[in-house]
């Protein structure tokens, strides 16, 4: 249904309609990249959102890597994953007059000499996706040698974010607020309202990350992570390359750079600890020879969903409620693909994959 009431959104600029074909809740990678895929299918959206930025995405490091791990896996499903975010991202920059997806090459030093021989086992199998460090500059330590990831990304997190909560605003189709959908969700049968919001919907998309408590989605079993990151200055670096070894550092611009991630599964909650901090700083001093100054310190709890793969589909007893979630550490290069299949599902096109699909954890 479609309906010509409206209200101003929180600036008193933008009017909010106050039906939709879809309500998002949450604007982090996943509800973002969701609302554009819907919205360029002639949908109407409305994005809503606590408009706090302490979830994960809003820290994010964005790293779009082919090569992962110690044991040097190709990223899971590369070869299709990647071209789809790279031409997603470069038509939000096309639409946002943003720039926000930077492609260039990531260096990996080896931690070890037999980190070493495994790249040498395995690099005619990895083929293009990388090739023998041979500029590793003076100012990293790398007595096991190295090599470069030259089709590595990095998407702009906080600025991708930024740059469409404007043009959802512009387009009055995002809301701030925090709606408690055991309270505010009452599901009818051709939809949703949410009476305090007094806005309406066809359906209804959870995308709000880690959550202890979700009265529809309760089921979803994660295995989160809290992960921490910091933002150093290290005077005199020019590396523009990512560089990996044990922790990343990553460029920022004018000598500023960020350093992460630590991983733990107890105390889930977005408040920096000393234990992290010296963690990171202990592994960027294994590599990096030239002092750094801590500018700034962050953490969040990571949405990893226990099998460590995205979950996205409907709700087996309520199909006007739907989920996508658990993007974990790669979000910047699996939101685009599974927010297009999401969408997709929500119009009545195809399936979502079974392995994804949220209605596996409801079963018997």
């Amino acid at each position: 249904p479609r309906s010509g009431r409206d209200a101003r959104g929180p600036s008193g600029k933008s009017p909010i309609q106050m039906t939709f074909d879809h309500i998002i809740v949450g604007q982090g990678l996943a509800g973002t990249t969701l609302a554009w895929c819907l919205r360029r299918r002639g949908l109407r959206v409305l994005v809503i959102d606590r408009d706090r930025r302490d979830g994960a995405s809003h820290i994010a490091a964005g790293l779009v890597t082919p090569v992962t791990g110690k044991r040097l896996a190709k990223s899971w499903r590369w070869c299709e994953l990647y071209p789809a975010a790279r031409d997603f991202y470069r038509s939000v920059e096309r639409d946002t007059g943003t720039s926000l997806f930077h492609e260039r090459p990531s260096l990996r030093l080896f931690a070890s000499e037999a980190e070493g021989g495994e790249y040498l086992r395995r690099r005619e199998m990895l083929g293009e996706l990388v090739r023998d460090a041979t500029n590793i500059p003076g100012c990293f330590a790398a007595p096991f040698g190295g090599f470069e990831m030259p089709h590595a990304a990095r998407l702009d997190v906080p600025a991708y974010l930024d740059a469409s909560r404007e043009q959802f605003r512009a387009a009055g189709c995002c809301l701030a607020a925090d709606p408690d959908p055991t309270r505010d969700a009452e599901l009818r049968a051709d939809g949703v309202r949410l009476s305090r919001l007094g806005v309406e919907a066809r359906g209804l998309v959870f995308c709000r990350g880690f959550s202890v408590s979700d009265p529809w989605f309760g089921r979803v079993r994660f295995n989160a992570a809290k992960g921490e990151i910091l933002t150093v200055r290290v005077p005199g670096l020019r590396e523009e390359r990512v560089v990996h070894r044990g922790v990343w550092l990553a460029p920022a611009g004018h000598e500023l750079y960020r350093c992460g991630a630590t991983y733990a599964w107890d105390d889930l909650n977005n408040t920096p600890t000393a234990a992290g901090r010296a963690e990171i700083e202990s592994r960027l001093r294994l590599f990096l020879r030239v002092p750094f100054e801590v500018l700034d310190h962050s953490a969040a709890v990571r949405p990893v969903v226990d099998a460590g793969y995205p979950v996205l589909g409907r709700h087996p007893d309520h199909p006007q409620l739907a989920y996508f979630n658990g993007l974990g550490s790669k979000g910047s290069l699996l939101a685009p693909f599974f927010a297009e299949q999401l969408a997709a599902h929500l119009c009545g096109e195809r399936d979502v994959e079974p392995a994804l699909d949220v209605r596996r954890f409801f079963a018997p």
